[in-house]
């Protein structure tokens, strides 16, 4: 009598059986996955493509170039090549210029409640893009909050301003939207957005994802949090 003889599993079975373990363990992930899924393929579907950015070339030499945290919040602050005008209304040719980015009730309406904070994190939301002028360099302008320094090249700093410019709303002539009624709580002016905001892209994500767009060697992958921004910052040197 011949012994019977055993038939291994087909390889697509296994690796599908690896692959859904954590589901079958856990099967309510089923439920966060899904969504998170829904709302990356939503936010793929209906935010606008960069609009067109018109930039004067840069004069040669070294710029510096900041990130400054806030506490919850991180922004991008350049040294602006003489003859650009990328201030805001009113401060166009100021010598060194803010940038941040984030969900529009929480960061230009200032509604800070907890019901406010869950449906940025939760829901696809719109943006706002934020630009002030200073005529002080951050450290001056905001002493004691940590800040992080780094020279560009012009050419890395014109791909920054680029990548920066392509976050707000922009018509078809390449300039930026009218800019949003002034707020109280801020002196520079925001801007609509053409991307949302969302649990996995904070501002603090969204800093990083700039630097890296414009040429940086940094991974946004991740980042959340200020700390976990700053964290990836490797070569740039603390503002003390």
């Amino acid at each position: 009598m011949s012994a019977p003889v055993i038939h291994a599993a087909p390889k697509r079975r296994l690796v599908w059986r690896v692959l859904a373990w954590p589901f079958r363990r856990f099967r309510w992930l089923w439920i966060p996955a899904l969504y998170a899924a829904l709302c990356w393929l939503f936010i793929a579907a209906v935010t606008p493509a960069p609009g067109p950015v018109k930039l004067p070339p840069v004069p040669a030499g070294e710029y510096r170039v900041w990130v400054l945290g806030y506490g919850y919040h991180t922004a991008i602050y350049i040294e602006q090549p003489r003859g650009w005008r990328l201030g805001p209304p009113g401060k166009e040719a100021a010598r060194f210029v803010e940038f941040g980015w984030g969900d529009r009730g929480w960061y230009y309406e200032s509604d800070m409640s907890w019901l406010s904070g869950a449906n940025a994190a939760l829901v696809p939301s719109r943006t706002v893009f934020y630009v002030a002028g200073y005529d002080k360099e951050p450290a001056q302008a905001w002493p004691g909050l940590p800040l992080f320094e780094r020279k560009f090249s012009g050419q890395e700093l014109h791909a920054l301003a680029r990548t920066l410019e392509q976050c707000c709303l922009r018509t078809l002539q390449g300039e930026r939207v009218e800019p949003l009624p002034t707020s109280p709580e801020y002196e520079g002016r925001f801007y609509e957005s053409r991307e949302f905001y969302i649990g996995w892209h904070s501002c603090n994500h969204w800093t990083i994802e700039q630097l890296r767009k414009g040429g940086q060697d940094v991974s946004e992958l991740g980042v959340i949090t200020q700390s976990q921004a700053f964290a990836r910052l490797d070569g740039w040197n603390p503002v003390k």
